[in-house]
């Protein structure tokens, strides 16, 4: 494989990386998750092939310099595409998970005020019967006379 190529399949590389981050930004936008995790897969084996050919290429430095001035400057431009869809990406991924966190927090909170607490006395002496939660601090007194 000579220069052009191993920079032609690097900018291939590139330019399927950055479809599939725009996929995949689109689907976070849309709040389709399953389809972010659809992807998942297929974005790592992208960045493993990308972070492949960017490695070679720093092995072989003189396969940049003999490029066409055309085949870097469409490297150079995939490259700032995909730096900003993965800016891009970055944000919306952690928006996503604060969501997902502040979602089950909230059913958790749900959860435990559902919870039948054991029957306790109302202030008017009568029997709670299990509705709700005891209160937080019990009042308990200890007969010391034994």
């Amino acid at each position: 494989m000579d220069s052009k190529d191993r920079i032609s399949d690097l900018i291939a590389t590139v330019g399927r990386l950055a479809d599939l981050v725009a996929r995949e930004n689109t689907a976070l936008r849309e709040h389709r998750t399953h389809d972010v995790a659809a992807l998942a897969e297929e974005k790592k084996t992208l960045c493993r092939a990308y972070e492949a050919r960017v490695k070679a290429l720093h092995e072989n430095p003189d396969d940049l310099a003999e490029a066409s001035p055309e085949l870097r400057a469409r490297l150079r431009g995939l490259g700032e595409k995909v730096a900003a869809l993965m800016v891009d990406n970055a944000r919306l991924l952690k928006v996503a998970i604060a969501t997902s966190h502040r979602v089950i927090d909230l059913i958790a909170e749900a959860a435990k005020e559902n919870l039948p607490g054991p029957g306790t006395y109302k202030p008017t002496g009568v029997a709670g019967g299990g509705q709700g939660n005891a209160p937080r601090a019990v009042p308990v007194s200890v007969d010391q006379s034994l």
